[in-house]
C-alpha cells in the first residue's frame, strides 16, 4: 500500500496494485487447509484481480492518450476524446471491484475469514481503500468527464445505501461491520468521485476517520471473539461490566464512524453535507442518500454497541491491557484529531486545493453555525435511533424467533425477494457455475487431445494475422542476390533434401535424425553469415534436443502410423505446412530487407561495448549488459517451463500404478545398481572426456565477453557433459557425478542473475548496470572483471539444472520405469516356473 500510494507511474501502481490483491489473498486463505478460506481467497482475488486487468488496460489507454505515464503530468495535462473516456471507464471498474462496490462487494464480507488483525488492516483501514485512492487522484484531471463522476457517484451512493441495509441484518460482529466498511467505501467513492473542493475536503478527512474507527471496531471484535468464543450477537451482550475499557473504546470508535462531535467523522460527515446542501437537483438528490446511509450507520453501530456490550447479563475474562491498547490508542486518535481540527484541516486542504472552491472555501471546524448541514447531522442520529428501536426487536439477535428461518437477521415483514434480491454472494455463485460450465463445454469442443489440431489453430492464426500484414502492407527488397557467398547453395540443397526427407520418413528415429540435420544445417549458415555465437548456440541446441527426442521416443512406437498417410486430413495439412513456410521465408526476406533503419543502433551497440562492458564479442554484451532484463525473464520463463514439464511427467503414472516420483527417491538416485548391456569402452572415453569438456564448458563462460561463447553456451556444453556420463552409465553416474537436487541448481541460477542485476541499484546505479574492474595481479598479470559475468554465471548454472532435470525425468525416470517392467516381468516367470 505504501507503494501504491507513492507511485507517480501508472505501472508502478498496477504492480504494487496486483501485489496488494496477492498477498491479500495469502491472508485470507491462510494455510489453505480450510475450505471457507480457499473459497474466500480465491473469490477475493478472481474479483479484484478481474478488475485489475481492465484497469491495466485503462492504463495503457490512458497513457498513450497523454503521452506520458506518469501520473503527476496525466493529471496536470489531462488528456480527452472518446478514447481516454473508454480508459477512464476501465480504470474505474478497477477502483469499484477493490473496494468493493456494487455489484462486486461480495469478495469483502466473504474476506472475514481471516484473523481478525488482517481484517482490521487489509479489509478495514488500508488495503480496500486502494480503489478510493485511485478514484481521488484521478478525479482532480477528470471531474469533468461523465464517464468518470457519474458512475463513481452513483455507484457509491448505492453501495452506500445497500451496505448499511445489508449491515443491518448481521447476527455476526465482523460481518456487520465488513457491510459496514462496503457501505462506508461507497460514501467515500461518491465524494472523491464528485469533483468538487469541499466534497474532496469531505471525502479526504473520512478516509483518515474510517481508517481510525473501523480499524478499532475490528480490533474490538477480535476481542470479544477471543475472550467469549463467540461473534454471534445471539450470543453476546453485557460485557460493558467485565471489559469496560473495550467498551469505552467500541463507543468512541462508534460514535466516529456515526458523525457525532467533536470526533473526526464528525468534520467529515459536516462537510460532506455541506458539499451538497446548495446545488441542485442531482446534487440534493444525492444528499438525501447521503443523509439515509448516515441513518443506516447510526442504526447499525447501535446494533453493534447494544448486542455485544447491552444491559443484559453477560460476563467474559477481562483482557490485558496490551491487548486493549490497540483500540484506545485508534479510538482516542479519532476524538483527539477531531479537537485538532485546525491540523487535520491543513492536511487535507493540501489534496482539496486541487478542486475549484466557489464562493466561499469551506474548512474544517466544529462548530459553523446553526445552519442545514447540523440540522441534518441531527436528523440521521436522530433516524438512525429510530430504525434502532423500530427493527431492534424484530432484528436484534437477542430474539432470534422473530426472524426470517433462514435469513437470521432479517424482520419478518421483509418480502421474501428482497434478502435474495440485495445478496450478491448468490450472483457471484451462479456466475463461477456458469464460468465453470461454459469452460467444460468449450474445452470439450476444442481440446481433443490432438496435436496436430492444436499446431493447425496456432499457425492458422499466425497466416490469418501477421500473414495477411505481410501481404497487404509489407515491401519487397528491390536488390535480392541468390546467395552471398557459393557455400551456401550446396549447404541450402542438403537443407532443402533433409527436409523432404523428413515427412517421407517411416521411422520415428530416422525422422528425428533428420531434423537434426535440418538443423545443422542451418548452424552452418550461421558460420557462413558471420555469426560464430548463433552457430554454437544452433549446434548446441539441435545436439540436446536430439538427445531428448530419443530420451522420449523410447516409451514411443518404433514407426509412424500408417493411418496418418490415408487419413482425409493430410491434403490439408500439407496445404498449411506450405502456406506457413512460404510465410515464414517472406518473412525473412521482407525484415532482413528493411534493416536500413536498425543501422544506427547495431553501430551503437558496437562502438560503446568496449568502453561501457569491456565485451568486444557484442552479441554477448546485448545479452548480458544491454538487454540483460530480457535474458533475465527468458531464464525465468525458461526455469518455469522446465519444472512444469518436470512436475507433469513426474506424476504420469506407470503400468503398475505408480507415478515416476514415487520411482525416484532420493536414496535411490545414489543407488549403486548395476547397470545392464554396459559398454566398458565407452564409459573409459566418457572417464577421460568429461572433465574436458566441463573445463571447456568454463572457458566458454569466461571467455564469452571477449570471444566466441557465454553463459548460454557454456552451461549447455556442461549439459552435454552430464548427459554423456548418462549415456555411459545411467543414472548412476549422473548422481555421482552431481549429488545435488537438480530443481536447486535452477534456484541458484535463477537466484544469482537477479542478485547480480540487483546489486547496484544498492548503490544508487541503474539495475543491471555493468562494471569493468581492471587491474595487474602477480600470476595473472593483467586482469579484466566485468560484473556482467556474475549474471552469466546464473544463466550458466540454470541451463546446467534444467539439463539436469531433463535427464532426471526423461531419461532416469524411464530408466526406473523399464527397471520396475523388467523386474515385474521377470517375477512373473519366476511365478510361472515355479507353478
Amino acid at each position: 500500500m505504501l507503494g501504491l500510494v507513492l507511485a507517480d507511474d501508472l505501472f508502478t501502481l498496477y504492480l504494487f496494485w496486483e501485489l496488494t490483491t496477492v498477498f491479500s489473498f495469502l491472508l485470507i486463505g491462510q494455510d489453505g487447509v480450510g475450505a471457507p478460506g480457499r473459497r474466500s481467497a480465491v473469490q477475493a482475488l478472481l474479483i479484484t484481480s478481474v478488475g485489475g486487468l481492465a484497469m491495466l488496460f485503462g492504463f495503457v489507454l490512458l497513457g498513450q492518450a497523454a503521452g506520458s505515464y506518469r501520473i503527476s503530468r496525466i493529471v496536470a495535462a489531462p488528456p480527452s476524446g472518446a478514447v481516454v473516456t473508454a480508459a477512464l471507464v476501465l480504470v474505474l471498474l478497477g477502483a469499484l471491484t477493490k473496494s468493493a462496490q456494487i455489484p462486486f462487494h461480495s469478495w469483502l464480507p466473504a474476506a472475514m475469514v481471516a484473523p481478525t488483525p488482517v481484517s482490521a488492516y487489509l479489509h478495514a483501514a488500508a488495503m480496500v481503500k486502494a480503489g478510493v485512492f485511485l478514484v481521488a487522484t484521478l478525479t482532480p484531471a477528470f471531474a469533468g468527464v461523465a464517464g468518470w463522476q457519474v458512475p463513481a457517484v452513483a455507484i457509491g451512493a448505492a453501495t452506500m445505501l445497500l451496505g448499511g441495509l445489508r449491515a443491518l441484518a448481521q447476527t455476526d460482529l465482523k460481518r456487520l461491520l465488513a457491510f459496514g466498511t462496503v457501505s462506508q467505501l461507497g460514501f467515500l467513492t461518491a465524494l472523491v468521485g464528485f469533483g468538487s473542493r469541499t466534497a474532496a475536503l469531505a471525502g479526504a478527512t473520512l478516509i483518515l476517520a474510517h481508517g481510525l474507527f473501523k480499524a478499532a471496531l475490528f480490533m474490538v471484535v477480535g476481542i470479544v471473539d477471543h475472550q467469549t468464543g463467540t461473534r454471534d450477537l445471539r450470543n453476546l451482550s453485557g460485557l460493558w461490566r467485565s471489559t469496560p475499557v473495550v467498551c469505552g473504546g467500541a463507543v468512541l470508535a462508534a460514535a466516529s464512524m456515526v458523525g457525532l462531535p467533536p470526533f473526526l467523522g464528525y468534520l467529515g460527515k459536516e462537510a460532506a453535507f455541506e458539499a451538497f446542501v446548495h446545488g441542485g437537483t442531482g446534487e440534493l438528490a444525492l444528499l438525501a442518500v447521503f443523509v439515509a446511509g448516515s441513518c443506516l450507520t447510526t442504526g447499525y453501530a447501535l446494533r453493534f454497541l447494544w448486542g455485544a456490550f447491552g444491559s443484559r447479563p453477560g460476563a467474559a475474562a477481562r483482557p490485558a491491557a496490551v491487548f486493549v491498547a490497540p483500540v484506545v490508542v485508534l479510538a482516542l486518535a479519532g476524538l483527539g484529531l477531531g479537537i485538532a481540527h485546525r491540523g487535520v484541516d491543513r492536511l487535507v486542504a493540501a489534496y482539496a486545493d486541487g478542486f475549484p472552491a466557489g464562493a466561499a472555501r469551506y474548512h474544517l471546524a466544529l462548530w459553523h453555525g446553526p445552519g442545514l448541514p447540523i440540522a441534518l447531522s441531527a436528523v440521521a442520529v436522530a433516524g438512525g435511533v429510530l430504525l434502532f428501536a423500530v427493527t431492534v426487536r424484530a432484528t436484534a439477535p437477542m430474539t432470534p424467533a422473530t426472524a426470517t428461518p433462514g435469513r437470521p437477521g432479517w424482520p419478518r415483514w421483509v418480502p421474501p425477494r428482497v434478502p435474495d434480491l440485495l445478496d450478491a454472494q448468490r450472483g457471484y455463485e451462479r456466475a463461477v457455475r456458469a464460468l465453470d460450465w461454459s469452460a467444460v463445454a468449450v474445452t470439450g469442443r476444442l481440446q481433443t487431445g490432438s496435436l496436430p489440431a492444436y499446431l493447425g489453430v496456432i499457425l492458422l492464426t499466425v497466416l490469418a494475422v501477421p500473414g495477411t500484414a505481410l501481404v497487404t502492407g509489407a515491401s519487397w527488397p528491390d536488390d535480392l542476390p541468390w546467395w552471398d557467398y557459393r557455400i551456401q547453395l550446396p549447404l541450402a540443397v542438403g537443407i532443402l533434401l533433409a527436409s523432404l526427407a523428413v515427412v517421407r520418413a517411416r521411422s520415428r528415429l530416422t525422422a528425428t535424425l533428420l531434423l537434426g540435420a535440418v538443423g545443422y544445417g542451418i548452424g552452418a549458415l550461421f558460420v557462413v553469415d558471420g555469426a560464430p555465437d548463433l552457430a554454437l548456440a544452433q549446434f548446441l541446441v539441435e545436439t540436446l534436443s536430439l538427445i531428448v527426442f530419443v530420451f522420449v521416443l523410447r516409451r514411443m512406437p518404433v514407426r509412424f502410423s500408417t493411418a496418418d498417410r490415408s487419413s482425409p486430413m493430410r491434403l490439408p495439412r500439407i496445404a498449411v505446412a506450405v502456406a506457413v513456410g512460404m510465410f515464414v521465408a517472406g518473412f525473412a526476406i521482407v525484415t532482413g530487407g528493411s534493416r536500413a533503419g536498425m543501422a544506427q543502433p547495431s553501430r551503437e551497440f558496437i562502438a560503446r561495448s568496449p568502453a561501457e562492458t569491456g565485451a568486444t564479442n557484442v552479441v554477448n554484451a546485448i545479452l548480458v549488459d544491454f538487454r540483460a532484463f530480457d535474458t533475465l525473464g527468458e531464464i525465468a520463463v525458461l526455469a518455469v517451463a522446465a519444472l512444469g514439464v518436470a512436475s507433469l511427467l513426474l506424476l504420469v503414472r506407470t503400468p503398475q500404478g505408480r507415478t515416476i516420483d514415487q520411482l525416484l527417491g532420493p536414496a535411490d538416485r545414489r543407488a549403486e545398481e548395476p547397470v545392464r548391456a554396459r559398454s566398458v569402452l565407452l564409459e573409459v572415453t566418457t572417464r577421460a572426456v568429461f572433465p574436458v569438456v566441463l573445463v571447456f564448458s568454463l572457458y566458454l563462460l569466461f571467455a564469452g565477453h571477449t570471444r566466441t561463447g557465454g553463459g548460454f553456451s557454456g552451461g549447455l556444453v556442461a549439459g552435454l557433459a552430464f548427459v554423456l556420463r548418462y549415456v555411459a552409465g545411467r543414472r548412476r553416474r549422473v548422481g555421482a557425478a552431481v549429488p545435488v537436487v537438480p530443481t536447486a541448481v535452477i534456484g541458484a541460477g535463477l537466484v544469482i542473475a537477479a542478485v547480480a542485476g540487483l546489486a547496484p541499484a544498492l548503490f544508487g546505479d541503474p539495475v543491471l548496470e555493468s562494471y569493468v574492474f581492471k587491474g595487474d595481479l602477480p600470476i595473472l598479470g593483467h586482469v579484466e572483471l566485468v560484473t556482467s559475468l556474475f549474471f552469466d554465471v546464473g544463466v550458466y548454472l540454470l541451463i546446467i539444472g534444467v539439463v539436469l532435470e531433463l535427464l532426471r525425468t526423461l531419461g532416469t525416470a524411464v530408466d526406473k520405469e523399464a527397471d520396475a517392467e523388467a523386474e515385474a516381468v521377470a517375477g512373473r516367470e519366476h511365478q510361472d516356473e515355479i507353478a
